[in-house]
């Protein structure tokens, strides 16, 4: 669509603002600047690419800002969306200096993006919730007394109405926090498991404040006796008693007398979960981790069957007598039967733990459980500073983490931290053991443990390698792969990659022992 009677000034707008020379003078810069500012027979569309070129421009002075500011004000309160978020845009990018100016320029736009937000436009509504998430990270209050215009409709799409929830969650205070979590309550057993279990994580969220209220409503949504939402509560459960462990009495009540067989993997993981650390408090716990246990050869999920280790072997801590039979039949099948080489190696992990002691596996397992910080409560979090989104402000990158957020259970559950080169050489004193401490086994018993992550570079390994002298040199006659897999499990050693026949085989392993530097090279 071509600009009404201004095409060519725009385009000569951007050319001026590429222009070094033009850049240099300063009056024919700023009369290009106050020229196109004062334009009125732009478009839509026009409008938002001159407030888009201009964010090239920094003004000289603090008299020139104002001017600017002045001009541009009355774009704040257009009622065309993408004018007032390219104005807000530029506000935020001229006034990064003046925090006062830009939480005023906030308040102007409050009503044009609550009207964008209850937009006919499907997409306009959308990407005006995902902005409106953006300003209430550093102006909590600014949508709390519009908090019902956030309320979903019937008809609304799911991703819509997940957005607003999202937002409810962050306008919640004492005074709407009844009617926020009734509304969201209608919201929970929504046809839609996605915005049902949206609402279950929301309440969740709201509980970190207002934990009573919100446990009364969780705990009476498993009465309902429906599989995702039974699923979602327990998961949203096991969050909350993380962040607020005064809710673990209600949260055992609730599982007393439990008969529900959960087919989704991650509500049982939660229920083990649940049942690991409160199991001492649950009467009927032994018994249902005695049917997961009976039926672990049918389980397909990794994650379940590693929670199961780590719930039975928490549960041994507290009641010994009724779990050490089934704790010894699991970690049976799982370092003989079990194929998934991760739930093995947790079996292997604990089983050594246990042959060091009940008060190491009780300081693994049960010292020093903290909650994350990042998982406080909702009310009185201090708000971020403007500069950490304002770059982001009217492109698609908010639009990208509403998605994001909207298909994670758990929006506010960190991201695992990630092992990089540096990390792994920074550990590597920690990894050098000590001489003479009383944990690690005497160097005379010939004990090795493996390393996962070792504290060598490939050039410092490949120095050390050229120091030492040749200590053996084996050659094994095999006449098949299988044979060669057979040798390798007598040593619990599994093959994941080997050449063909006739091609020169060569496996190399190496161990950093538990005295010293000590490397074993097959």
């Amino acid at each position: 669509m071509p600009y009404l009677g201004d095409e060519h000034t725009v385009r000569e707008l951007r050319r001026a603002l590429s222009n070094p020379n033009v850049q240099a003078d300063h009056l024919r810069y700023r009369n290009t600047i106050h020229r196109v500012i004062r334009l009125k027979l732009c478009d839509v569309w026009g409008q938002s690419e001159v407030l888009a070129v201009l964010q090239r421009y920094r003004p000289r002075s603090e008299d020139e800002l104002f001017d600017i500011l002045s001009l541009l004000d009355p774009a704040l309160l257009s009622h065309h969306a993408p004018v007032m978020a390219a104005t807000l845009r530029l506000f935020l990018s001229l006034c990064s200096t003046l925090p006062a100016v830009c939480m005023s320029a906030l308040e102007r736009v409050r009503g044009p993006l609550l009207a964008a937000a209850g937009s006919t436009s499907r997409e306009l509504r959308y990407a005006a919730l995902c902005h409106i998430q953006l300003l209430l990270r550093s102006e909590p209050g600014l949508m709390g007394e519009h908090y019902k215009r956030f309320f979903c409709g019937y008809a609304e799409p799911p991703y819509i109405k997940q957005n607003k929830m999202q937002v409810l969650v962050e306008l919640v205070n004492d005074d709407n926090v009844a009617m926020v979590l009734d509304e969201l309550r209608g919201y929970c057993t929504d046809v839609n498991t996605e915005t049902s279990q949206t609402a279950i994580n929301a309440i969740g969220s709201i509980g970190r404040s207002y934990t009573d209220r919100c446990l009364a409503i969780l705990t009476g949504l498993l009465g309902l006796k429906q599989e995702h939402i039974t699923s979602a509560v327990l998961q949203t459960l096991r969050d909350l008693v993380w962040v607020c462990p005064q809710c673990g009495d209600a949260v055992c009540s609730a599982l007393e007398g439990w008969e529900d067989n959960l087919q989704d993997s991650q509500g049982r993981g939660a229920l083990l979960w649940l049942l690991g650390v409160y199991g001492d408090r649950v009467t009927g716990a032994p018994y249902l981790l005695e049917d997961c246990i009976d039926g672990v050869r049918s389980e397909v999920s990794a994650e379940v069957k590693t929670e199961l280790l780590t719930a039975t072997l928490r549960l041994f801590l507290s009641r010994p007598a009724e779990t050490q039979d089934m704790m010894g039949r699991l970690l049976v099948y799982c370092i003989e039967e079990e194929v998934d080489m991760c739930v093995r190696d947790q079996a292997l992990l604990y089983y050594r733990l246990l042959h060091c002691g009940i008060e190491e596996v009780r300081q693994v397992l049960q010292g020093g459980r903290r909650s994350d910080p990042s998982l406080g409560p909702l009310i009185g979090r201090p708000p971020e500073p403007i500069s950490q989104w304002a770059s982001s402000f009217n492109t698609l990158e908010p639009l990208t983490l509403g998605a994001s957020t909207v298909g994670n259970s758990d929006p506010a559950t960190p991201k695992p931290s990630t092992l990089t080169p540096n990390t792994l050489t920074s550990n590597a004193e920690a990894m050098t053991p000590t001489p003479g401490d009383p944990h690690l086994p005497d160097c005379s018993s010939g004990a090795l443990s493996l390393s996962v992550s070792p504290a060598l570079t490939p050039e410092e390994f490949e120095r050390l390698w050229l120091q030492l002298e040749k200590g053996a040199c084996l050659e094994v006659c095999v006449y098949s792969n299988l044979a060669k897999n057979r040798i390798l499990s007598t040593i619990n050693c599994q093959c994941f990659s080997m050449t063909h026949r006739g091609n020169s085989w060569l496996l190399v392993l190496f161990s950093l022992g538990v005295c010293d530097n000590f490397f074993v090279i097959f």
